[in-house]
């Protein structure tokens, strides 16, 4: 019955009728062990199905004749049947400990099943048995730990054991069905739902709460808004706070045997394999938007933990503060900057922005405290203040992580890093510069995985999206993007080079710094500091063959007349400018010295935008506008606008995300005759406004009307 085997065909597992309810008797086990296993019928076991849910229970009976399991909880009062089409295999956590036999245990060797939907497992086994019940294994956890798995025969394609090549035990891995082949394990309808999620989210054709209801759709489980539900407190005990943000999900009742958990993720078998052997109840799945998820954490188990985090690092700060010397300062502080305390207060600093979705965090010292900032929809919310005896040693855990020089504090510094957080790739951009009440940081916070828009995402009108991507297709020219700091300039780039490179062309970039990598373009990042600027890169890279170029910022003469000479020699160039309006980008030309010919013969258009902020949906209720506000946008006293008032949901901001606000201004040939030394910005806007562009402020107006945003961000945006 046992012993090594190469391929061995399914058809040994051929049926022949037993009595009825005749329980099956697995067999022994095939090599001398220390086990504490005891008789199986009445025995530990989990019962991992098909859906990849998993059962852990007490074994009553197996059924040959009728193919099915009968459990019981682990109270031995509920009796369960299952049958056997509905089982992947059965695990007995019981752990089996085989002895040595002359200094050496048995060999291991290798399993394969492959499962009639498509799934495998795969493993080591220190034997196997074939019977017309099933398979039986006895499956290598680790180097000494080994435990028996049953797979039913109903459920298998074919299976294969064949000697183990590894030589050495040392070297042993476990190559469980969910490290092996995390994407084989899930049933076709897990796998189709994974698929589906993955679609909707990259399309983003749908809010988050969206696609969990459609996910939940197509699993047939409940879809649920936690703040509906009561949250037991014994369902909490059961999850460890980092597990369940780890996963991100949320346990929310305990029933008997069963606990209810809310997930993000239902087709992680990693979470609900792990759950399941950390609470030993079965599982009831629902699922839940990320916002209820992230808020329920919040609020259940302490997610913004900074303050803990900042009592503990203050703590751990008062005990070495007497040992604290003038001379011992720089070793000191490089010491307490790896301390635990201080490690985990950054790092909860870094999460926390991340998952509140800020662009920035900003640390400020003041005389005796230092306020924590987070930068959310460009707006700066205060977090909190801490001692200021924290500052040095959380600067140079800081300084740290950018690769910079904690020795060095009276000059700026600037570095980078990058932290995963879920599932989401975020690059650090770190600013420190030295103010006469200590260090100051900035964190800038790139998410690789969601800062990528198409053209169709801008927010553009159907007038304008098809003007903008016209003028992408030329194959020369200039397209300029104009707007302050933090107005969105880069992220309309971005997408315009993901239209541009449908055309198979050589896109190259000079970028300060390159804020998004994007597959099949050249990226290159100036250095300032050795002399390699942008007007040095674009000499360059014109002997590059390139097709297009983005120049991140157009801030001088020189690269002014170098990006103008590109577009004249069949180049199309897309750039930005620091000005308020488009009209103002063709006199901010002309004052850098840029002939009006040459402007005439080479831009192409210019975009200028803003940022206003979308009010949060759920707290939305009618704005009541100042006079003034009324008086300058010239709105009537009876029009009806409106604005969020917060919420959980948009940490009481009253607003969540934004939009851009924009006018796009065409060069046309009647545009020539009004570019020329002297010419006034006004001139050129009234020109535009003749041949169809939208005002800025008029486009904001718009969205203010259709209750996106509210009648104050307009004001806040607006152009004169």
């Amino acid at each position: 019955m046992f012993g090594p085997g190469s391929i061995i065909p399914t058809a040994r597992l051929t049926r022949r009728r037993c009595p009825i309810n005749a329980p099956i008797d697995l067999p022994e086990l095939p090599f001398e062990a220390t086990s504490n296993e005891g008789p199986l019928l009445g025995a530990d076991v989990v019962v991992h199905l098909n859906n990849g849910y998993l059962i852990p229970s007490v074994l009553k009976s197996l059924d040959e004749l009728n193919q099915k399991v009968e459990i019981a909880d682990q109270s031995d009062q509920h009796l369960t049947t299952i049958d056997f089409s509905e089982i992947r295999y059965l695990v007995f956590p019981h752990k089996l400990i085989p002895e040595e036999n002359n200094g050496r245990t048995a060999e291991p060797e290798s399993f394969s099943v492959e499962f009639q939907d498509g799934g495998k497992i795969r493993g080591k086994t220190l034997g196997f048995a074939s019977t017309e019940a099933g398979l039986t294994l006895f499956r290598c956890e680790d180097k000494r730990s080994i435990c028996r798995l049953f797979v039913p025969a109903t459920g298998i394609r074919n299976y294969q054991i064949e000697p183990y090549s590894g030589a050495d035990m040392k070297e042993f891995e476990v190559e469980s069905e969910l490290s092996a082949e995390p994407e084989a394990t899930l049933s076709p309808a897990m796998q189709q739902a994974r698929e589906m999620r993955d679609e909707l989210e990259k399309s983003k054709s749908m809010s988050d709460e969206e696609v969990h209801r459609a996910l939940a759709s197509k699993l047939g489980i409940p879809f649920i808004q936690l703040k509906n539900f009561v949250i037991s407190p014994e369902a909490i005990a059961m999850v460890p706070g980092e597990f369940a943000r780890r996963y991100l999900l949320m346990p929310i009742s305990l029933e008997h045997e069963k606990l209810v958990v809310a997930m993000d993720d239902p087709c992680n078998l990693d979470a609900i394999d792990a759950l399941q052997f950390i609470t030993n109840r079965h599982l009831e799945l629902v699922t839940a938007s990320k916002a209820d998820i992230f808020q329920a954490l919040g609020e259940f188990y302490g997610e913004s933990s900074i303050d803990d985090e900042i009592l503990a690092a203050e703590d751990d700060r008062e005990k070495v503060e007497a040992s604290f010397h003038k001379d011992k300062e720089v070793g000191e502080l490089e010491r307490l900057s790896r301390e635990r305390p201080i490690i985990r207060l950054v790092s909860r600093i870094i999460v926390e922005g991340i998952r509140r979705r800020a662009s920035d965090i900003h640390i400020r010292p003041r005389e005796n405290i230092v306020d924590l900032y987070y930068r959310i929809d460009g707006t700066l919310i205060k977090i909190r203040s801490f001692s200021k005896n924290l500052l040095p040693a959380v600067v140079s855990r800081i300084k740290i992580l950018g690769t910079m020089d904690i020795a060095e504090r009276r000059l700026p510094q600037d570095g980078r890093s990058r932290v995963v957080d879920q599932e989401s790739i975020v690059d650090l951009r770190i600013s420190i510069i030295p103010t006469v009440e200590g260090e100051s940081v900035v964190i800038r916070l790139l998410n690789l995985n969601a800062g990528l828009l198409s053209i169709s995402e801008l927010g553009f009108n159907t007038r304008d999206e098809e003007l903008f991507t016209d003028l992408l297709h030329k194959s020369y020219g200039m397209i300029l993007v104009t707007g302050p700091t933090g107005s969105g300039k880069s992220t309309t780039l971005y997408a315009a080079l993901q239209e541009v490179i449908k055309q198979n062309v050589n896109i190259i970039t000079v970028e300060d710094p390159v804020e998004y990598h994007i597959d099949g373009i050249e990226q290159i990042q100036v250095n300032t500091a050795p002399g390699y600027t942008f007007a040095r890169a674009l000499r360059h890279i014109l002997r590059h063959d390139p097709d297009v170029i983005m120049i991140g910022e157009i801030r001088d003469e020189e690269t002014g007349k170098i990006a103008v000479e590109s577009a004249l020699t069949g180049h199309l160039v897309l750039s930005t400018l620091h000005t308020n309006d488009a009209a103002g980008a063709i006199t901010r030309l002309i004052e850098m010295g840029v002939e009006p010919f040459l402007i005439n013969a080479t831009v192409l258009g210019v975009l200028a935008q803003r940022l206003v902020r979308r009010n949060c949906p759920h707290c939305i209720a009618e704005e009541t506008p100042e006079p003034l506000v009324l008086k300058s946008l010239g709105v009537s006293a009876e029009e009806v606008f409106y604005k969020g008032q917060g919420c959980d949901h948009c940490h009481h901001t009253g607003y969540k995300g934004r939009i851009a606000v924009y006018e796009l201004l065409k060069v046309s040939s009647e545009m020539h005759a009004f570019v020329q030394h002297g010419v006034a910005v006004d001139d050129i806007h009234a020109q535009a406004m003749k041949e169809g562009m939208m005002p800025l402020t008029e486009n904001a107006l718009n969205l203010a009307r259709q209750r996106t945003t509210s009648l104050s961000e307009v004001y806040r945006v607006r152009l004169e």
